[in-house]
């Protein structure tokens, strides 16, 4: 059996550097609190990469179709992702090495909610893909979550399968609907809770991946993590950060309207529904800096990194970049055991407003989205995780804009390769009316983080016939980059209409 061992961490679901494993396997990696792990870079990393594994690890055999005939997602012999026909891993810019499918639904109900996903989770077989919403109304934040078998083939129904989770912890009081990325922990998908409709929510939801099968109601569970002590009526969350071992970590965002700074983690080793397997802790005002909205993250094998995005109004996009050590002593209440840097201004840059961050086994990246409320920008923030955090020299950042005569900007995830980081395109204006892309850029990590020849772009907006914009975040499989739909304009004559979709989208990746 093949385990992945990435030394990458994606920009919004993160499962840190010893992740994916196989469900079931533990999971090795750092430690949060000084009472266990090492959590120290590997002695082994090169300076300017990280490699990766280009295998995939087990999980359970699925059934043709939306139904699970399997009694554990965990059971089967792994064979690694199946090839695309005609795919031939010669270059980024090739067409034969994207596939695009949309997975098509009996249910015309449920064809009809299946619709704008926001993240995906790997869990060493199958791709996991985040269910938020079906269009711009407030009942429009649904559960439906997506599910494809890497073994099986990408433009085949059979390889797909869905499941609405949306009334898991029964009660239409408190759907389990409207997520933002995940995170896998060797056994559980976890589901991060974003908004319902009428607020921003902590509805955690988890899927048990050795449980009775994806669609059994029994394999799937939520805690309301908003029922806990000092926790805001409204919270929302952007991403998830596993460390590999024991704990997970919710990124703090809230809105673009608001915005909160309660940082949240779940100790996987108690009881998912007990609150005192819980902790919240208030870290919105961090070394003097507000330190609040923050937008997906990752982690170096020790820190923890938190993508700045936005303070809580329409114009405060902000840098300052918060930090957390999982080797403090006191854990994540310890006020000492966090730090935030003012990365506002890097080599004369505006670099403010990101959404997620990708770790290269040295750098971490930080993905260029806004820097106000109607445009966007591609001012990509780096830090070497060699130097000290507040040091002025740690710090660099390049401008990626107009790469191979595309438009190029306003990304939000990223993922690492091995060798490459891939932005995921979504967005370039937001004036008149919102503007979709598929501009994918990519970054050489073997190349001059400064030098424009390190740096190429692929439309993907049409592959295999369908128009493919609009996507937000994505996965790595040790193969294929996936890049997840959210959402598209179908016609921008007409105002700007925006189409939710399903979409999904691949790249296999060269050899290296």
């Amino acid at each position: 059996m093949k385990r992945m061992a990435w030394l990458c961490c994606s920009a919004l679901l993160v499962a840190c550097p010893q992740q994916p494993v196989e469900p079931g396997a533990d999971a090795g990696g750092p430690a949060p609190d000084a009472s266990a792990g090492d959590g120290a870079l590997p002695d082994t990393v090169a300076p300017d990469r990280a490699s990766a594994d280009a295998g995939a690890g087990d999980a359970a055999a699925a059934d043709a179709g939306s139904i699970d005939g399997a009694a554990s997602d965990a059971a089967a012999a792994d064979s690694g992702p199946a090839a695309d026909a005609g795919a031939t891993a010669t270059g980024f810019k090739d067409a034969a090495n994207w596939a695009a499918f949309e997975p098509p639904i009996a249910d015309q109900v449920l064809g009809a909610t299946a619709k704008g996903y926001y993240g995906a989770v790997f869990d060493g077989r199958f791709m996991y893909y985040v269910p938020c919403r079906k269009g711009n109304l407030q009942t429009d934040f649904h559960g439906v979550v997506m599910r494809y078998d890497t073994q099986g083939d990408f433009k085949s129904a059979a390889s797909w399968a869905f499941y609405d989770a949306g009334n898991t912890l029964g009660n239409v009081a408190t759907p389990t609907v409207g997520y933002a990325g995940g995170a896998f922990d060797g056994r559980y998908v976890y589901f991060v809770p974003y908004a319902d409709g009428s607020r921003r929510h902590a509805r955690v939801l988890r899927y048990d991946t050795i449980g009775a099968g994806f669609t059994a109601a029994s394999s799937w569970s939520a805690f309301d993590a908003g029922t806990l002590a000092n926790m805001p009526q409204n919270s929302g969350y952007d991403g998830a950060v596993y460390d590999g071992s024991r704990y997970l970590y919710f990124v703090p965002y809230g809105d673009q309207s608001f915005a909160h700074g309660f940082a949240l983690r779940y100790d996987t080793t108690g009881a998912f529904d007990a609150p005192a397997s819980w902790q919240n802790f208030y870290v919105g005002n961090i070394g003097g800096l507000t330190t609040k909205g923050y937008y997906g993250g990752t982690s170096d094998g020790r820190y923890l990194y938190f993508a700045p995005f936005n303070n809580g109004t329409d114009t405060d996009f902000h840098g300052n970049v918060l930090r957390f050590d999982t080797q403090g002593a006191g854990g994540l209440t310890t006020a000492a055991n966090w730090s935030a840097h003012d990365a506002s201004s890097v080599d004369g840059l505006h670099t403010v407003g990101y959404k997620g961050a990708v770790f290269d086994g040295r750098y971490v990246y930080f993905v260029p989205f806004r820097d106000n409320i109607a445009s966007q920008h591609t001012r990509v923030l780096r830090y070497d995780t060699t130097a000290a955090f507040d040091a002025t020299g740690a710090w660099d950042a390049f401008d990626a804009s107009d790469i191979d005569g595309l438009v190029t900007m306003g990304y939000v995830g990223a993922e690492f390769d091995g060798r490459y980081v891939y932005f995921i395109p979504y967005q370039q204006n937001n004036t008149p009316f919102a503007t979709y892309h598929a501009n994918v850029l990519r970054l050489d990590t073997h190349g001059d983080f400064r030098s424009r020849s390190s740096w190429s772009a692929f439309d993907a907006g049409w592959i295999d016939g369908l128009k493919t914009k609009g996507l937000k975040y994505g996965s790595f499989d040790g193969s294929y980059v996936y890049f997840v739909p959210y959402n598209f304009n179908d016609d921008p004559g007409n105002n700007g209409h925006t189409t939710y979709s399903r979409r999904a989208v691949r790249y296999r990746i060269d050899p290296h």
